[in-house]
């Protein structure tokens, strides 16, 4: 019990909670805590307390954090860029805490299995969003943020976005709870429900979009427990259908941006990304180094704000509002594509979890990839120091990897010509 209050208890702070109020944090880390004592003291004792239970089990911890060796290699890789970085004295210490957040996400896979995690995860956010609704009613001066398009709520947290996405993410957690196990079924709806109106409430609109894309993608990923002659005619129908609606989307762009809020530059982030490229090209194979390119006016990135200032004086960016480009930025081509490596051979193992499993929870991990694919395309949560998205990746990667690896070392069963393998009846 008290390992899962620890852990729940780092989780929260993973997800960047209370940096408002420490004066920690900003947009583009949400859970860095640059700057600030408290903060960086309270992660540092997360990754001291998770050493010393590392240590109690070094052996299995070795055995399942070497299960994906291109993930090693991409964590690697970030601790070397001190070697080419612009700014070596920052990458050294920020790849010191991506250590630190990795091994905490292997530690996750190590000791908890993926019914566990999610768990633990639903206590995480539960407590997210029920603080985050107390804030905004008995301090709103912190829990609710007022802008050009009014005030939006933010609870805990430093920005309205950051909330969203967590509460996108919440209510998609209890709702693979709420449709498993019976049990404390009323609280799984309650959490289901209160991680909606606050995901309204934030006004995060791209969260919102992401959290119905992953509603409606969800029977196609039921359907992949089927025999492949029934899923297969579905998946061919839900490409289409996206195929279709992404030629819809291409036709109707202004409509349908003008219902979200938003222009045709993405609220000018087409503008920088046009830019963020052309950076990206002086140094395209290894990058600038681990997060050492947004630094502001000290750093690469003033390259990019005063090529930005014709469009607009406000619009001063602190990541490149796009995971791949952000990546490519700090570790270069070579980074990138060890990540999607990594990103694609997990995809494909939670494919097959699917239909080795008949637990809703064996779904968890695609959809969780999946939600990180469509954040990562207007957010940098992919290799984020102190982030929970970052725990949460390495955890499902290293989790799916350990699985694959004992389904090896096990005898094959005799093949199934309808359902290509023998379906089992637990995550394992």
């Amino acid at each position: 019990m008290p390992e899962k209050v620890f852990v729940v208890l780092a989780l929260l702070l993973f997800t960047g909670a209370f940096l408002a109020l420490l004066g920690g944090g900003d947009e583009a880390t949400s859970g860095a805590g640059d700057g600030n004592f408290l903060a960086q003291a309270s992660y540092l004792s997360i990754y001291g307390i998770t050493f010393l239970l590392i240590v109690v089990r070094f052996r299995r911890f070795v055995y399942v954090a070497t299960r994906e060796p291109l993930l090693v290699l991409l964590v690697v890789l970030a601790m070397l860029s001190v070697l080419w970085s612009v700014a070596p004295d920052i990458t050294f210490r920020r790849s010191v805490a991506l250590l630190g957040t990795t091994l905490f996400g292997g530690y996750l896979a190590m000791r908890f299995s993926l019914r566990e995690q999610l768990q633990l995860l639903a206590w995480t956010l539960g407590i997210a969003a029920l603080l985050s609704l107390v804030f905004a009613l008995a301090l709103p001066v912190y829990g609710v943020e007022s802008g050009a398009r009014g005030d939006a709520l933010r609870g805990i947290y430093n920005q309205k976005n950051v909330l969203g996405r967590l509460m996108a993410l919440s209510a998609v957690v209890f709702l693979f709870l709420a449709l498993g196990d019976r049990r404390y079924r009323l609280f799984k709806w309650g959490g289901f429900g209160l991680s909606l109106g606050l995901l309204w409430l934030s006004d995060a609109k791209t969260a919102l979009v992401i959290l119905l894309v992953i509603l409606v993608l969800l029977p196609f990923g039921r359907a992949l427990r089927e025999a492949y002659t029934i899923a297969a005619p579905i998946l061919i129908v839900g490409i289409l259908a996206c195929a279709s609606a992404l030629i819809w989307f291409s036709s109707n762009t202004g409509t349908t941006l003008a219902a979200l809020d938003r222009d045709v530059t993405l609220t000018g982030r087409t503008d920088l990304w046009a830019i963020v490229l052309e950076m990206i090209a002086e140094r395209p194979w290894l990058g600038y180094g681990y997060n050492a390119f947004w630094l502001g006016w000290e750093g690469e990135s003033a390259q990019v704000w005063l090529a930005l200032s014709p469009y607009t004086i406000s619009f001063y960016p602190t990541h490149a509002h796009n995971g791949m480009l952000d990546l490519w930025l700090d570790l270069g081509f070579l980074g990138v594509l060890l990540f999607v490596l990594v990103f694609l051979l997990a995809f494909g193992r939670a494919v097959r979890l699917i239909r080795s499993t008949e637990v809703r929870e064996g779904i968890w991990p695609l959809a969780y990839l999946t939600f990180m694919l469509l954040s990562g395309l207007t957010y940098p949560i992919g290799l984020e120091r102190n982030s929970i998205w970052w725990v949460l990746f390495v955890a499902t990667v290293v989790s799916l990897a350990a699985r694959a690896s004992r389904i090896r070392k096990q005898r094959p069963p005799a093949p199934d010509r309808v359902y290509g393998e023998k379906k089992l009846t637990s995550v394992g």
